[in-house]
């Protein structure tokens, strides 16, 4: 039973490098055209709802994201530990993305009930506001922040995974690159993100 759901957060001691980057492509693949139909991109560990965003621009997002992280966490491995394989960075966090297929679930169940949230308070007034939300508003985006917050968590369980498997780093060391990995791959996806 444990080995089961170790695929959940560990997978990659089985599948690395080409493998995992084709399973991990074929995944965000399907997980960007779907959330292009619910106005939902994604790109770094952000999952935003956006709409009137063209197919082009959810995949341009989403590669924009994986790339920096990528391209960073290579970087960092290469000045911080010997024999690491770009094919092995590449793959294990292509896959590691693979929870972003799962935050699909609430927006799919959620979709249309914060899209009317949404505009119900974009066309309102503070003052409005506090009139317009219901009890049953609060539920709904208290359900659905945890169910996206869990989702977010997974993904970055399996990100910190992906790079201990992919440099053998362990300790101290490895919580202090990781942590400074993701901390500058979102400033420069965020910037990225606004100059496309």
């Amino acid at each position: 039973m444990k080995h089961n759901w170790k695929w959940a957060y560990n997978p990659f001691e089985k599948v690395a490098g080409w493998k995992a980057f084709g399973i991990g492509l074929i995944i965000l693949c399907i997980t960007t055209i779907t959330g292009y139909f619910f106005n939902t991109v994604f790109y770094g560990i952000s999952i935003k709802t956006v709409p009137c965003v063209s197919l082009g621009r959810a995949f341009s997002l989403q590669g924009t994201g994986l790339a920096v992280l990528v391209i960073v966490m290579y970087i960092t491995a290469l000045l911080f530990t010997k024999n690491v394989r770009f094919q092995d960075i590449l793959g294990t966090v292509t896959l590691a993305k693979y929870p972003l297929f799962f935050s699909l679930i609430p927006i799919i169940l959620f979709g249309n009930r914060l899209n009317e949230f949404t505009e119900k308070i974009m066309s309102a007034s503070i003052n409005e506001m506090i009139k317009l939300i219901t009890i049953s508003d609060y539920i709904f985006l208290l359900v659905f922040s945890i169910m996206a917050f869990a989702i977010i968590i997974w993904e970055i369980v399996l990100l910190f995974n992906a790079f201990r498997v992919s440099t053998n780093l362990k300790g101290l060391k490895l919580a202090i690159l990781f942590l400074s990995i993701m901390f500058i791959s979102e400033i420069i996806t965020f910037i990225l993100v606004l100059i496309i």
